[in-house]
């Protein structure tokens, strides 16, 4: 019920598409029927065939009238079914009359008149197949693309704790390989699951209206039908989604494969990277081999569970033609229907696996949609507009499992920071830092404790305005495969070349864009790739002078780059932190030479502050990070 009340939520938007649909329709299972009626007319009008030829097709509209008395006397088991069947050939038979009279149709005319009725009949069938066709690919492919956005929506605006537990193979798998299932099975496959259905009771109506005994015969089949297409659609739906989460597992190592492109080349893994592709797409093959195992089995088991049904209506037409229960006539008719009901009931077998595969995929869809974000957005205080007191860590702890209990990530951290103060953090890997400046910006919340700004509580503000006030520089430099303009400009179209031109020139980055083929309009590739780090830094730099925020967070900014690199885009730093408060992450204590004050972290814990001299007199963790770089 989750997984209906979910697509309902989509499909109200295209209610109008659906019940135009649901009116062609009608309309198709109107002009089927009236198709059917006028295969006595093209016998007996056009091809002059007489009742001995036809041995008693019966006269007119949809069957006509039988003169076998037994037929037509309404009694036995099925005698008031039977009876109302009658009444409707003969309701069938007088307006075919009457149209006609009408038309005035009589002597050779009647040559024409049943063959351009049949023509309009399946104009008109086509047309209204086309529209439902159309109208349900066009709800179909909306509720799709809604679900998708939506989906994407949801991925983007989770935490980064979220981003944590979930691979981007996994995530790409089902924005793009999962929400493609679905669009097949609900914009291609809809309109045959509504057009199979409906053409089922048509056809089954219109064989009750011909004969019902022999009607009861041919629908016998339809539960065992029914039993088998569920029996084989539980199984594609187990199977789809395993074939699902072996596509997320190739989606993943095809991610890392590609990302990490020169790690693999520099260890010389390309063959092991291609062993462990090939295990994966080897467990996706027999998950596929399986799927494609029901798939293929399930068309000739409906096929041969047809030919025994078909071969017991056979024998009951025979013994009720050589009884006298049954002209051949109308058993011509009966069985010209019975053919026609073989397309949807074929359509209905593959729009079943489709389906599952489908219900599989929306299963998944569904689950990651319902993983709520542990950074929820509910300001209570009123936007601000930049930085006035400062910032305050009040006894924060943290640790990525959430639990509260035990020695986390960090613990107990009580810090502040003026404005305009520069504040540099320092320690071991894994000591916390980096963790530290993250619980600014909200990418995590505290366990406990809050972080304060101009002494309100972060979780107060709203979310997009915490953020506006923050800008970020880390060591893993996120560039977009755009221009260098579009880049440091990330989102603001608007903003004219001149302000993007001061910020390079500031970040010291202007002087290489205009070497560029394209100056600022050149796409400096996928992740940047067709710039050095240095470049890639500066450009990240000038995006955050640009952005002017009165916060500024420097993660490692410049750990990855050689000396020269370095010296340049540590002036481009000095650049972007003037008359900002700024959190400063370095392992090279060099780089932190020069900030208002230094906080030494150990283990998730403060143990020493201060500036540079002062720590360096103290004689502890910090002077003994400084003397294994400097003396070690």
């Amino acid at each position: 019920m989750e997984l209906v009340a979910f697509f309902l939520r989509y499909a109200r938007r295209y209610v109008h598409w659906g019940l135009l649909a649901l009116a062609a329709i009608a309309v198709y299972s109107i002009a089927t029927t009236a198709f059917v009626g006028l295969v006595n007319p093209m016998f007996e009008e056009v091809l002059l065939a007489s009742e001995e030829e036809l041995e008693g097709v019966p006269v007119g509209g949809l069957g006509g009238v039988s003169d076998d008395p037994d037929e037509n006397s309404g009694t036995g088991f099925f005698g008031p079914l039977e009876g109302f069947t009658q009444n409707l050939r003969s309701a069938a038979a007088d307006l075919y009359a009457d149209a006609k009279e009408q038309f005035g149709i009589e002597g050779r005319r009647e040559v024409f008149f049943a063959p351009t009725l049949l023509v309009l009949v399946v104009l008109l069938r086509s047309l209204m197949a086309f529209v439902s066709g159309y109208s349900f690919q066009r709800a179909g492919l909306g509720v799709t693309t809604d679900i998708r956005n939506d989906l994407y929506r949801h991925i983007i605006h989770q935490s980064s704790r979220f981003h944590q537990r979930h691979t981007s193979g996994e995530l790409y798998s089902r924005v793009v390989s999962d929400v493609s299932k679905l669009q097949n099975a609900v914009a291609a496959r809809l309109f045959d699951i509504f057009m199979s259905v409906t053409m089922l009771f048509v056809y089954g109506g219109i064989l009750l209206t011909l004969h019902v005994t022999l009607a009861v015969v041919s629908l016998f089949a339809v539960p065992l039908f029914g039993f088998l297409l569920a029996r084989f659609g539980k199984g594609m739906r187990n199977v789809t989604h395993r074939s699902q989460e072996r596509m997320a597992d190739l989606s993943a190592l095809l991610t890392e494969g590609i990302r990490g492109n020169r790690v693999v080349k520099a260890f010389g893994m390309e063959e092991f990277e291609c062993r462990r592709f090939e295990r994966a797409t080897r467990g996706h093959l027999l998950a596929n081999l399986r799927a494609q195992f029901l798939s293929t089995l399930s068309s000739p088991v409906i096929e041969s569970t047809a030919a025994v049904g078909g071969a017991v209506l056979v024998i009951s037409a025979g013994l009720m033609i050589r009884d006298g229960r049954l002209t051949f006539g109308t058993f011509f008719q009966f069985l010209l229907v019975l053919l026609m009901m073989y397309d949807p009931i074929r359509k209905l077998n593959k729009v079943n696996l489709v389906l599952q595969e489908a219900i599989a995929c929306s299963k998944r869809v569904h689950d990651v949609m319902q993983i709520k974000s542990d950074i929820v957005d509910r300001p209570t205080a009123p936007p601000i507009s930049g930085l006035e007191q400062g910032i305050r860590f009040d006894d924060v702890s943290f640790d990525y499992e959430d639990t509260g209990h035990g020695k986390g990530v960090l613990s107990g951290i009580r810090l502040e920071l003026h404005r305009g103060e520069v504040v540099a953090l320092v320690g071991a890997s894994g000591a916390g830092k980096s963790t530290l400046v993250n619980l600014l910006p909200r990418f995590f919340d505290p366990v406990s404790g809050q972080v304060l700004i101009d002494d309100v509580d972060i979780r107060a503000l709203p979310l997009q305005n915490l953020r506006s006030l923050i800008g970020i520089v880390t060591q893993e430099t996120v560039l977009f495969n755009d221009s260098a303009r579009n880049n440091i400009a990330y989102g603001r179209d608007d903003l004219p070349i001149e302000e993007v031109r001061m910020a390079a020139a500031a970040a010291y980055a202007d002087d290489f864009i205009m070497a560029m083929p394209e100056g600022y309009d050149t796409v400096i590739g996928e992740g940047g790739q067709n710039l050095s780090g240095g470049q890639r830094q500066r450009l990240a730099i000038a995006r955050a002078l640009l952005k002017n925020a009165p916060i500024l967070i420097l993660d490692e900014a410049t750990s990855h780059l050689d000396t020269e690199s370095e010296v340049v885009v540590q002036r481009a730093i000095y650049n972007l932190m003037e008359g900002r408060t700024a959190l400063v992450i370095a392992h090279r204590l060099s780089t932190v030479v020069r900030a208002d004050r230094i906080v030494v972290l150990d283990r998730g814990s403060i143990v020493e502050e201060g500036t540079h001299e002062q720590l360096l007199e103290l004689g502890g963790a910090y002077k003994r990070l400084y003397d294994l770089q400097f003396h070690g």
